[in-house]
C-alpha cells in the first residue's frame, strides 16, 4: 500500500478526530492543525499530499502553502468553498462524497420540517417560562399530514426525504433540472412540477440543491410572495440559495408560516442576527448531515477514494468535483 500524509485543518472535536486516526491505514501519517489560521495551517499542509476538509475555505493563497497536495477530500456534499479552478491549474483532484449523508441530512430535513409546522422551538420557551398555552397552540399549530411537499433538488438527499415521507399521509412533488424516472417517481410517490408551480401549491417546500451561479438567491422576495400563507420553507442546503433579508421579511410579516433552517448566508451568522427575533423560526448549526453514527462511513469512503486513486482507477462520477488539467498523482 503506497503511504500519504493525511492534512485535517476543520476545527473537528476530539471523538471525530480520534475517528479519523483510527480508521486511517496504519502506514499514513496524520497531521492535525491546531486552528484555521492560515499559519497554523501551513506547518500541517505544507507536506500534505491528500486534505481531507470539511468547511474550510480553499483559496489560491491555501494551495501555495501547500505544495505537495495532489487531492483534496470533502467530508461532505458541497464544494463551493473551494476554488476549483486554482486546485485544477495545480494540478490537484478534488471530490465529494456524492449521498454520503442522504439519511442524516433527510432525517434532519424531517426534523426541521416537523419543527417549523409546529412552532416547537417558541412552545418549548414558553413552557420553560411557565406558561401553559396549550389551547393557543391549538389555533396556530400545524400537521404535516395530507399536506404537499415540494422538494427542490431530487438527488441523493431529496430522495431520501421522500424516502422518509412515505410514512406520512402526503403528496410529494419535486422540481429539478434532472427528471426522475418513472420507476423512481413510482417508487417515491413522488411527481414532477415546473418550479413556479411548485412554489404556488406546496405546504412545505424544502431546498436539496448545490450553491453555485444558478442557485443563488434562487429563493428571494418575487419567490417568496408565490408561496402559499401556511407554507413552510425548509433549507439544509447551503444558506446562500436563499435571500436571507426577503425571508425575514415574509417571516415578520406572516406571509409563510415558518422557516427551518439549518444553513445562513454568513456563518456563524452570530447572536445579533435578526433571524434570531423571529419566533416562527426553528435554527440549527449547519449540523444536518453530523451524526456520530454516519462519520465513520464517510471517513472510511474518503480513505477509499484514495486508494482508488492509487490503483490507478477512476473515481465514481458522482464523487468527482475537479478534475487537475495535467494529473499529477503517483
Amino acid at each position: 500500500m503506497k503511504t500519504h500524509t493525511v492534512a485535517v485543518v476543520d476545527k473537528f472535536h476530539q471523538p471525530s478526530l480520534d475517528t479519523i486516526a483510527r480508521c486511517l491505514p496504519k502506514e499514513w501519517k496524520l497531521k492535525i492543525s491546531n486552528s484555521t489560521d492560515l499559519a497554523d495551517m501551513q506547518s500541517v499542509i505544507h507536506d500534505a499530499d491528500v486534505l481531507f476538509v470539511m468547511g474550510v475555505k480553499i483559496d489560491d493563497q491555501f494551495i501555495k502553502a501547500a505544495p505537495k497536495l495532489r487531492f483534496i477530500q470533502k467530508l461532505g456534499a458541497g464544494v463551493d468553498h473551494i476554488d476549483l479552478l486554482t486546485c485544477q491549474d495545480h494540478g490537484i483532484t478534488v471530490a465529494r462524497l456524492g449521498g454520503g449523508n442522504a439519511v442524516p441530512v433527510a432525517e434532519h430535513t424531517l426534523l426541521l420540517t416537523l419543527a417549523a409546522l409546529r412552532h416547537l422551538p417558541k412552545l418549548d420557551l414558553e413552557t420553560r417560562a411557565g406558561e401553559w398555552v396549550r389551547e393557543r397552540a391549538r389555533t396556530v399549530s400545524r400537521q404535516l399530514s395530507q399536506k404537499i411537499v415540494g422538494i427542490i433538488g431530487f438527488g441523493a438527499i431529496g430522495k431520501a426525504y421522500a424516502q422518509l415521507l412515505k410514512g406520512f399521509d402526503v403528496r410529494v412533488q419535486y422540481f429539478d433540472i434532472v427528471k426522475a424516472n418513472a420507476a423512481t417517481c413510482g417508487f417515491l410517490n413522488a411527481s414532477y412540477v415546473e418550479f413556479e408551480d411548485l412554489l404556488r401549491s406546496s405546504d412545505v417546500i424544502s431546498l436539496h440543491v448545490p450553491l453555485n451561479a444558478e442557485t443563488r438567491h434562487m429563493i428571494g422576495k418575487s419567490e417568496l410572495k408565490l408561496m402559499r400563507k401556511e407554507a413552510v420553507l425548509i433549507n439544509c442546503a447551503r444558506g446562500g440559495i436563499v435571500d436571507e433579508s426577503a425571508l425575514i421579511e415574509a417571516l415578520q410579516s406572516e406571509s409563510i408560516h415558518a422557516a427551518g433552517l439549518d444553513v445562513f448566508s454568513t456563518e456563524p451568522p452570530g447572536i445579533n442576527s435578526p433571524l434570531f427575533k423571529l419566533k416562527n423560526i426553528v435554527v440549527s448549526p449547519h449540523t444536518a448531515g453530523g451524526t456520530v453514527d454516519n462519520f465513520e462511513k464517510v471517513v472510511l469512503r474518503a480513505i477509499e477514494n484514495v486508494c482508488t486513486l492509487d490503483s490507478g482507477l477512476s473515481l465514481p462520477a458522482n464523487d468527482i468535483a475537479c478534475s487537475p488539467k495535467s494529473n499529477h498523482w503517483k
